[in-house]
């Protein structure tokens, strides 16, 4: 495979796979959200299934390491302690995003509004919070497949790091953390990046994460992320591998094809802010495992988003952190507006299986 960042991705024999027999389109549900989703795997063979997607462009580049003065000064550095903020000689920075899609808090702007006619048919508020950028490496890679699994273990500290650092002030409600990398996956520069986004509101996912896990455990006394993923090792599978720290498996209401998730195995929930370095540490070799496992069943790079969902910060934590691999290879269109429910091309018990054999192989 060609360590070119900047070639589509290639979809040869597998779009043949996408389409194996299969019982028939089903909807399915999240149970810890809610969401439904409908995996039909005939889907797949229509025309321009799997996209390529166009490359960013890599230079000029804005975020390597001798264009400090390009960002605004940063948040968090990792750097020698001789090594002076804003300049060269870091490995990892965090710095406010140019672009945000939220802002600090100003006493000159209302708290909220109403229509003109005092109406409540168009209400609004500022959006009120911090917009990160993780600059994950000081050179121009773009991918995080050609991070080591100490620069990706690295990453996830920083996320940690920014996380607890942003929980600390009493109107941060809302924490999402994410890595867009790709065109197809909302990326607009090509550097290795991620984002945290903290908000004084919370969520409709935080609201609907937080009652279920609150429900299920108030009926069982158990967490419901770590029910989820006993179900699902001991159903098998949609099961990929597991460590001793962590589970991982491509979840019965993935929400697009080939997506994995990587539970750490937790007696109790527990904030992100609190992730062992161990834990970290083998997510890190896990996730480096899974971006290797994808290239060679989809026969190339691919967009993808990494997601990381956890608990409301504002209380004590009612389920597990985990993190979500999705790549993106389809298009959302009409039905997904209309309906809120995503259309998966690749039933999950196939990109699981699929998967499991080049697991553990060199990457392609």
């Amino acid at each position: 495979m060609s360590d070119d960042s900047t070639a589509a991705p290639r979809f040869p024999e597998h779009q043949s796979d996408c389409s194996m027999p299969f019982t028939g389109p089903q909807f399915r549900s999240d149970v810890l959200t809610g969401q439904r989703v409908i995996v039909a795997p005939s889907r797949s063979s229509r025309p321009s299934a799997c996209l390529s997607d166009p490359p960013l462009d890599r230079f000029p580049d804005p975020f390597a390491e001798g264009h400090e003065s390009e960002t605004p000064d940063e948040r968090f550095a990792i750097r020698p302690d001789d090594s002076p903020a804003n300049g060269p000689g870091w490995t990892l920075r965090i710095v406010p995003n140019r672009y945000p899609a939220v802002i600090a808090s100003s006493n000159d702007q209302p708290s909220s509004g109403v229509s003109d006619d005092g109406t409540a048919m168009f209400p609004w508020q500022p959006a009120i919070g911090e917009h990160d950028v993780v600059i994950e490496c000081p050179d121009s890679r773009s991918r995080m497949a050609e991070l080591s699994p100490v620069e990706i273990q690295q990453m996830l500290s920083a996320w940690r790091t920014r996380f607890q650092q942003l929980s600390t002030s009493s109107s941060i409600r809302s924490m999402c953390i994410f890595r867009n990398e790709g065109f197809s996956a909302g990326a607009s520069l090509a550097h290795c990046h991620s984002q945290i986004v903290a908000t004084t509101e919370l969520t409709p996912l935080d609201l609907a994460r937080h009652e279920r896990a609150a429900q299920h455990r108030l009926k069982t006394g158990r967490d419901l992320v770590q029910d989820l993923w006993h179900a699902e090792r001991s159903e098998s599978i949609r099961l990929i591998t597991e460590s001793s720290l962590i589970g991982v498996c491509c979840p019965f209401a993935s929400h697009v094809a080939w997506q994995i998730r990587f539970v750490p195995k937790l007696t109790n929930p527990e904030s992100f802010a609190v992730a062992s370095d161990n834990v970290l540490l083998d997510m890190a070799g896990l996730l480096k495992q899974a971006l290797a496992s994808l290239e060679c069943t989809l026969g190339g790079s691919f967009s993808f988003n990494l997601t990381l969902a956890h608990a409301r910060i504002d209380q004590p934590p009612a389920f597990s952190w985990f993190l979500d691999l999705l790549p993106r290879m389809g298009r959302v269109a009409g039905w997904e507006l209309l309906t809120n429910i995503d259309i998966v091309t690749v039933a999950p018990e196939t990109a699981a299986e699929k998967i499991r054999q080049h697991w553990g192989t060199p990457p392609c």
